[in-house]
């Protein structure tokens, strides 16, 4: 028994400092001034908040003893079935993961990874485009598709505040 108490403490803390990462790379993009580091400081808030839901997911696995090192909602969904067992966290997940601010945050995820606009034609002759200038053209490319430190503090706030309401509905028996 306390070594599952330990284990759940343990991915707690991970999903924790996740949270704790995204609201320290929110504080130094609100102070500062430089575009590209402004944005590089969005960027790494987005990741860990994104992290921040991975690593949720990864502690809704272990509460319900589940053996997955990297589960998604629909792996822990499938292998609950299995079991006959429903998870209202997992419903509630997936509810705000299609239309909610965990969309919202996956989205923003996504384009972070992939930051070249989908129109934009890359050329396929490699003597023409030198390396050098792929480096340059992510720096200056535009940020106005990635959300301002104010939208993401608010996502990490509601998705803390999710975090927090599943917690306490999880309760070990």
């Amino acid at each position: 028994m306390a070594g599952k108490t330990r284990v759940a403490k343990y991915q707690a803390d991970r999903t924790n400092q996740k949270l704790y990462f995204c609201r320290l790379s929110c504080q130094a993009a609100g102070s500062i001034n430089d575009k590209q580091l402004y944005q590089a400081h969005c960027e790494t808030a987005i990741f860990h908040l994104y992290g921040a839901f991975l690593a949720f997911i990864q502690e809704l696995s272990h509460f319900y003893s589940l053996n997955m090192t990297t589960p998604t909602l629909a792996d822990i969904e499938q292998a609950l079935q299995e079991r006959t067992q429903v998870s209202p966290e997992i419903q509630r997940l997936q509810q705000l993961r299609q239309q909610g601010f965990l969309a919202d945050v996956e989205r923003a995820y996504q384009r972070c990874l992939y930051a070249v606009p989908p129109d934009t034609v890359v050329e396929q002759n490699p003597a023409i485009a030198p390396s050098v200038d792929l480096i340059v053209n992510v720096v200056t490319l535009s940020n106005q598709w990635l959300p301002d430190e104010a939208t993401i503090r608010e996502w990490r706030q509601q998705l803390l505040e999710l975090i927090e309401q599943l917690r306490a509905g999880m309760v070990e028996f």
